[in-house]
């Protein structure tokens, strides 16, 4: 089974894309309930008033690594058959720097394409990501979800 994986350049600091997970997911990503601080914090996020996640820091190597566990999934749409096909998945963020700036890897371990909600998840993460996050690291304005 494969997991969703996408990687970028940034010319931010390794030190600004660790914080920008970290600590400031609601600029770029969906509101989030708090911050990443230490291993086993715990945040909830949200779209469209229904539809959730429950995320407990697993792994925080500042400026190097990030692993984010969902422990609670409600996702509620017509693309999903289960509303818990997250629960278990890992955010996982890798950071590395390179010339000037900071490649940043992100793999969903647990999202694949033999899930139903592959499309519309895949399509969110290249939007947040490669969109959201990189406008977010280049000016400090992402694009953010707003429920």
């Amino acid at each position: 089974m494969s997991n969703y994986t996408t990687s970028f350049f940034s010319p931010s600091s390794r030190e600004d894309a660790y914080k920008a997970v970290t600590e400031k997911m609601s600029q770029w990503w969906t509101p989030v309930s708090a911050p990443f601080l230490k291993v086993g914090d715990i945040a909830k996020t949200g779209f469209k008033g229904q539809s959730y996640w429950v995320f407990r820091a697993k792994i925080l190597k500042p400026e190097k690594l990030i692993e984010l566990e969902c422990t609670e999934s409600n996702m509620v749409s017509d693309n999903v058959d289960d509303p818990e096909e997250w629960k278990g998945s890992t955010l996982r963020f890798e950071f590395s720097e390179e010339n000037t700036g900071t490649l940043i890897k992100f793999t969903h371990i647990g999202l694949s394409p033999e899930m139903k909600c592959w499309d519309m998840c895949k399509s969110g993460w290249d939007y947040y990501l490669q969109e959201s996050l990189q406008d977010y690291l280049k000016d400090g304005a992402g694009k953010p979800n707003s429920y």
